[in-house]
């Protein structure tokens, strides 16, 4: 992290005002939320899962290999799961980025959410330029990146409805 705020120094200049240990426990100042990381929780019947792993890509945090490292981490995504959160996408799904003119996704995801888990929903963010919704005809994905590529918070919010879940 103490490297991320070096690098980032212009860009992020409040962020190089924290020290190493004020990134121990962050997750207790979120006092109205649930963090998810490789876990999941319940809401109103719907079964929400997030990870917050990438590829590689430009040494962003929860950055692994591409390959075993991340399908050793997508294989913890239980079946039967409505709603899947991940920091980026899934191959081919809102992952171009022009500046680097290629897709940046991961394929061990996509394969992962289309042969096995199946959601109703994936949610991301990690590729600001890739905000919107596309489907497979199965699942839709939302890229609910709240910045632009210049790191601009002016993205609107992406509202969508699913129906109950059955039993609740």
């Amino acid at each position: 992290m103490a490297d991320l705020v070096k690098q980032d120094y212009y860009r992020f200049p409040s962020v190089s005002k924290l020290k190493p240990e004020d990134f121990d426990n962050v997750q207790s100042l979120l006092t109205n939320s649930i963090y998810l990381q490789d876990s999941e929780v319940t809401v109103k019947g719907f079964r929400i899962y997030g990870a917050p792993w990438t590829p590689w890509f430009n040494g962003w945090g929860f950055n692994l290999p591409r390959g075993q490292s991340l399908l050793d981490k997508w294989n913890l995504i239980p079946d039967g799961v409505d709603i899947l959160m991940t920091h980026g996408p899934p191959l081919g799904f809102r992952d171009w980025v022009p500046k680097e003119l290629q897709r940046v996704g991961c394929v061990e995801l996509l394969n992962t959410v289309q042969r096995r888990v199946r959601p109703k929903l994936h949610v991301f963010g990690g590729i600001h330029e890739g905000y919107g919704i596309m489907t497979d005809g199965y699942t839709t994905y939302i890229n609910a990146s709240t910045c632009t590529v210049s790191f601009q918070p002016t993205n609107p919010p992406i509202i969508f409805d699913l129906p109950n879940p059955q039993g609740s």
